[in-house]
Parts: structure tokens; C-alpha cells; sequence
């Protein structure tokens, strides 16, 4: 799954009513359609400041910055573009 984070100031819901969050036992806050069931948002103590969205459910172009958990991808994928790459033990450590 793609995300796409956000500052928190940055980020507000347009429609509310239907979004049911979920607190997980590791306190990150996990959003899902009340109507489908669909994973929309990620919040948790590691990216405090942000507000992590599944990038299907955002419509438009957005350029990806980097890449996370590197070290935790399928083997068969590739990474061949030049944009940052993150891995190690919490999945942000800048790798070489």
C-alpha cells in the first residue's frame, strides 16, 4: 500500500460522518470508511506531526519524495528510480 503523509495542519476531512477510527495497542490511530470498510488514514507516535493517507484515495497527481521500509519490500521488486530510500529497524533510517 502507498501513503502519502501530510503535515497535520495541512490535512482536514471535508465529510466526517462516515470515518471510524480505530486506536491500535502500539497508540497509532487507523481511519476506515464506515460504509466499506476501506483503510483511509494512519496517525501514530512515530510520525507525530503527521496524517498518513491511503494515496488511492487521493485523486490527482502527487510526486513521490522517497521511499520507506526498503529493507521490509517484496524481493521481486525493483527500486530504479533515484528518490531517497529509507530502511532499516524503523523503516526511516536514510539508507547509503
Amino acid at each position: 500500500m502507498t501513503w502519502v503523509g501530510f503535515a497535520k495542519e495541512q490535512f482536514r476531512w471535508t465529510a466526517a460522518e462516515d470515518i471510524v477510527p480505530s486506536t491500535t495497542d502500539t497508540a497509532a490511530t487507523r481511519s476506515f470508511c464506515g460504509k466499506c470498510g476501506s483503510t483511509l488514514t494512519y496517525e501514530g507516535p512515530r510520525w507525530a506531526d503527521e496524517v498518513h493517507v491511503v494515496r488511492a484515495n487521493i485523486a490527482g497527481e502527487i510526486a513521490p519524495a522517497l521511499h520507506v521500509y526498503v529493507d521490509h519490500k517484496a524481493s521481486w521488486w525493483t527500486i530504479d528510480d533515484d528518490l531517497p530510500q529509507r530502511g532499516g529497524t524503523t523503516g526511516s533510517e536514510l539508507k547509503d
